[in-house]
């Protein structure tokens, strides 16, 4: 009755041997596709991942010698005014005490 409902089984293919040395003679007989040549990162992805991150951290190092050049020129500038004043002060008092 129900036999003939049934599927044809599709053909199965032929089971390997899973032994260590078929396994070695399977790596040495078996047929390989080639490599795939001059492919790249970049090539893959759009962009080079080691580019950015050297974009990324010539970035940072910019923003860090900016501050450390303007923190220079405020106490630079700092530094001549108070030079200043002290020498303002000095003439004062060798103006006075003459």
């Amino acid at each position: 009755m129900f036999t003939d409902m049934q599927p044809e089984l599709p053909d199965l293919p032929e089971i390997q041997a899973q032994t260590v040395g078929a396994l070695r003679r399977q790596d040495a007989i078996g047929l390989r596709l080639p490599s795939i040549a001059d492919v790249s990162g970049i090539d893959l992805l759009g962009y080079s991942p080691a580019a950015l991150e050297a974009e990324r951290y010539a970035a940072a190092m910019r923003i860090a010698y900016e501050i450390t050049r303007r923190q220079a020129q405020v106490a630079a500038a700092r530094a001549r005014e108070r030079d200043a004043s002290y020498q303002r002060l000095a003439e004062r008092r060798r103006a006075w005490w003459r």
